[in-house]
């Protein structure tokens, strides 16, 4: 035991020091280069709650690599655009170890693992990346069972692949319909493994408060660095297509390609959308608000998928983004904001074409 993070914790002062880091972490609700009113201050408040619920539940709950778990969200935790038609859940490893992971396929509509590095508590070392596969992609038996090794060396069958920076596996389940479909039952465990996590030290109390509030700051400041960043690429109203590098940088899925843009409207006014949704597996649209959180999808319409969506006779689809329904029936809701964040995802597409976008009178709808 260390004498220091005894002391620390005995006195009080491990407890303070986390109380100061959390004071930084408000800073990020004075960006100029976001220009939050107050509303949005008000929600960067909860944002910031939910992010250090989100940080203390990932470094106080961790059972270690060697005993890893796979953990959903906490409910209500938002971050980076999430799709609000996914169930994301994550289990901590180490690169060193090989990991199995079993379940039964379930009858979720798509289904990706993803070896990653991302860590917010450290957000300069964020790297993306390394192996992924989708459910097209795996042996699954008669009874839906699958059985998938991840790890740095290739194995047969079913293999994620992990690099030297690996530090989680996270899972992505993707709902046409939530009522009616059912997600994977997983599992996961460290081959080779035996015992028990060890019990609580001082240094891991230390270290999990100054983690969760680490993870608060630096994932509040990367998604904003990130926001911002639309403007260097497409107009408010307009969206822009990261390159499949950035993509793969910020951890995204290679087989989803994903139109990112930022829109602002008037009271008066509406965003309509035109779509022609390529071959794929699954489609869907989306607003955030400026901290890049998914707006209230469990109550109000503020995103559309491939399974909702009214189609033209050609195919093509059109949006209306606006505050109030025009009684169009692709209305999306924008949930008392004047303006946020907004994506088009396209899964498995053949091609990925650039949504049209313009701004009329609500009047003319």
């Amino acid at each position: 035991m260390s004498e220091g993070a005894a002391a620390k914790i005995d006195s009080g002062e491990a407890w303070a020091e986390f109380c100061d880091l959390l004071k930084q972490a408000g800073e990020v609700l004075q960006r100029s280069d976001i220009a939050a009113d107050t509303f949005e201050k008000a929600e960067g408040h909860r944002y910031l709650a939910r992010l250090l619920r989100a940080g203390l539940m990932s470094f106080g709950e961790r059972t270690g690599p060697r005993f890893p778990v796979f953990r959903s969200m906490p409910d209500g935790v938002k971050m980076g655009l999430d799709n609000p038609d996914n169930f994301y859940v994550s289990a901590t490893v180490n690169s060193r170890n090989t990991y199995r992971i079993t379940g039964k396929r379930g009858t979720i509509h798509y289904l990706s693992f993803a070896a990653q590095s991302q860590n917010f508590a450290a957000r300069k070392t964020i790297a993306g990346g390394a192996g992924h596969l989708n459910d097209s992609e795996l042996k699954i038996e008669p009874d839906g069972s699958f059985e998938i090794i991840a790890s740095q060396d290739e194995q047969p069958g079913n293999w994620l692949r992990m690099s030297p920076e690996t530090s989680q596996i996270l899972v992505r389940q993707t709902f046409l319909d939530r009522g009616s479909e059912q997600p994977v039952d997983l599992q996961i465990e460290c081959v080779g493994a035996e015992g028990a996590p060890d019990p609580l030290t001082p240094e891991a109390a230390s270290g999990l408060l100054m983690g969760g509030a680490m993870y608060a700051m630096g994932c509040a400041q990367w998604f904003a660095d990130w926001v911002v960043d639309f403007d260097q690429h497409a107009p408010v109203n307009q969206f822009h297509l990261p390159d499949e590098e950035q993509h793969r940088l910020v951890g995204g899925d290679p087989n989803i390609r994903i139109w990112l843009g930022r829109w602002e409207l008037a009271d008066d006014q509406a965003l309509v959308i035109d779509l022609d949704p390529p071959d794929c597996a699954y489609w869907n649209f989306q607003l955030g608000n400026v901290w890049a959180e998914s707006l209230e999808y469990r109550f109000r319409r503020t995103h559309v998928n491939s399974g909702q969506a009214v189609a033209k006779d050609d195919g093509s689809v059109r949006l209306v983004v606006c505050a109030d329904d025009p009684g169009q029936p692709n209305w999306i809701d924008t949930a008392g904001h004047r303006r946020g964040t907004m994506c088009v995802r396209w899964v498995l597409a053949d091609t990925h074409p650039e949504p049209r976008c313009q701004i009329v009178p609500r009047s003319d709808l």
